[in-house]
């Protein structure tokens, strides 16, 4: 049998199986197998399918095989448009982060969200990409950047009208601020911080959604003040 004829049965079945649920670990292993019959023929596809496993092995929460054919899968030249490499990149993020690599999520995430800047139809990604940044900065003690990355997130969200994602974001990097502050002079940008998001909530016609983001706001600002 012709060595292409060979490799499109191989990525017919990698096809079957994607509909299928429940049937992550063939899937992967279907996926792996068509690409080395690929590998000699098209570079773009061999590409595509360790995504295909890479994908299968984080829909079934094995993060560590994940991560291993991300990194192979994204090292080599992109086959598809910068928004669904910007997914993608996303997903590896967060196969990162649930394996406590919050650095390395965090650069992902953060390249991800740049691969969608100028994309007006996926302002939201590129708004998550950020927040999902500054929430792993955040885990691995990076204050600073991350209290930028929040504060980005923050208008990003700020632009799309998204009172409660904004909301979180400001109240997260006050926080930070506040807790890397030496002196109560020093924490009082932070203070100063919740007390312009209470009064910018304070401002928005009432609904279930501001009524949430103003009740957290003013504990949070109550232990702030403490």
């Amino acid at each position: 049998m012709a060595a292409e004829h060979l490799a499109r049965l191989h990525a017919q079945l990698v096809t079957v199986l994607s509909g299928l649920p429940g049937r992550e670990a063939d899937l992967a292993a279907a996926a792996l197998a068509a690409a080395g019959h690929w590998a000699d023929l098209s570079g773009d596809t061999v590409t595509h399918l360790v995504f295909v496993a890479a994908r299968a092995w984080h829909r079934a929460g094995r993060h560590r095989r994940a991560a291993e054919l991300f990194a192979r899968a994204i090292a080599a030249p992109a086959p598809y448009p910068a928004a669904e490499m910007a997914v993608l990149r996303g997903q590896y993020g967060r196969s990162l982060r649930l394996l406590g690599e919050h650095a390395r999520a965090a650069r992902h995430y953060l390249a991800a969200a740049h691969l969608v800047r100028d994309a007006a139809d996926h302002a939201c990604l590129r708004a998550e990409l950020t927040w999902s940044a500054a929430s792993a900065l955040d885990a691995c003690g990076a204050d600073g950047p991350a209290a930028l990355a929040y504060l980005r997130a923050a208008d990003l969200w700020g632009e799309l009208g998204r009172i409660g994602p904004r909301a979180r974001c400001l109240r997260s990097a006050a926080w930070l601020r506040f807790w890397s502050a030496g002196t109560r002079a020093q924490r009082q940008p932070s203070i100063d911080a919740l007390r312009a998001l209470l009064a910018d909530l304070e401002g928005l016609a009432p609904s279930p959604e501001v009524a949430n983001e103003l009740d957290h706001t003013r504990r949070q600002l109550a232990d702030m003040q403490d």
